[in-house]
């Protein structure tokens, strides 16, 4: 599809949040450029359903486990020998497995008397540590009476990691959080979404992913619509300030001086490459790349038209494709020297 590897399974991102069209696909350059071990794939398209022209969408890869996408064995009932059941799992920290969120949710689908439905046939550990539950994505079967063993592994794994995380030896590469995370996917999703001030990175919701034999694994990143001071709570609208570093995993890890030099050193060397400049440069051309279709997608949807939940950020709307894409490197770039001038205090 579009020169992207085979598969059943895509998903169709209106972003329509997004005026600019590319914050996602900004960011997704971003993260193949810094290296996360995988990115989904994508390609803007136009849309027309029965002959009706839908507008412009972004084709992008769904993540799941798969050759080609989080690429990891695929575990089955009766692999359960000391080997086989140390992966892989895919796994999503996500604030919406919560009770309280259905109580005064409007997604009716997803609650019914208060409960979330989707956490009845999802098994979720909860964090002591003040994190959103780890719930596995795949297997997705792990409920089931006969996958107990790989239940009972996971999640020791991650109660085991946040032990270590917050325990006394946090900082000890072979007693502490380093025996259990990847270290380097860590830091690569954090610049990643903190450059971004993604409000729906690692407070909100984030993928993890274990391998055979393996640690975790952070990423891969997804929703970026409302990042770039495109939403307007939390302060993520605000270029200052501090979004995923105060999350409690990444705020653990920030007390470890090691972690926090190797943090600098990879935005350094990111910066040395040109990988932050090419930002800004990636955005204008992707935007200019879709002048045309995008003014026949606002001849059919409203450049002005923001759901009242998503609160939009301090420019309140421009009302221009040009406007919005402008505004959106401005702010980008005051926060790329808002970040660098923190990380290399």
């Amino acid at each position: 599809m579009l020169g992207m590897p085979a598969s059943k399974h895509w998903v169709l991102l209106a972003n329509y949040a997004d005026k600019t069209l590319v914050r996602n696909d900004i960011a997704f350059m971003f993260s193949r450029n810094l290296g996360m071990e995988y990115t989904v794939r994508n390609q803007h398209v136009e849309v027309t359903l029965n002959g009706a022209y839908q507008g412009v969408y972004q084709l992008v890869e769904h993540i799941r486990v798969a050759k080609d996408r989080v690429n990891i064995p695929e575990l089955k009932v009766a692999d359960t020998d000391a080997e086989k059941i140390t992966g892989g799992y895919l796994m999503e920290v996500d604030f919406r497995m919560h009770k309280d969120y259905c109580i005064n949710a409007t997604w009716e689908s997803f609650c019914v008397n208060g409960v979330n439905m989707e956490r009845e046939a999802t098994f979720c550990v909860d964090s002591t540590y003040g994190m959103n539950p780890f719930c596995l994505d795949t297997p997705e079967t792990l409920l089931e009476t006969s996958w107990s063993a790989q239940r009972d592994y996971i999640n020791k794994y991650i109660t085991d990691t946040e032990a270590a995380l917050f325990g006394n030896n946090f900082t000890d590469p072979q007693l502490g959080y380093a025996a259990y995370i990847d270290v380097d996917s860590a830091i690569n999703y954090f610049l990643i979404n903190e450059l971004f001030k993604n409000p729906d990175g690692a407070v909100a919701s984030f993928y993890l992913y274990k391998k055979r034999n393996g640690k975790l694994f952070f990423g891969p990143i997804w929703d970026f619509d409302l990042a770039f001071g495109n939403a307007g709570y939390d302060d993520v609208d605000k270029t200052y300030g501090w979004h995923i570093r105060p999350a409690p995993w990444f705020d653990r890890l920030f007390q470890d001086p090691a972690f926090k030099t190797k943090v600098k050193e990879r935005w350094n060397n990111a910066k040395a490459e040109g990988k932050l400049d090419y930002i800004f440069l990636y955005a204008n051309a992707r935007a200019a790349w879709l002048d045309k279709q995008q003014q026949k997608n606002y001849m059919l949807w409203s450049i002005t038209d923001f759901a009242p939940w998503i609160l939009h950020g301090s420019h309140g709307g421009t009302g221009s494709y040009e406007a919005e894409v402008k505004e959106m490197v401005r702010w980008q770039r005051e926060r790329y020297q808002w970040l660098d001038t923190e990380l290399n205090k």
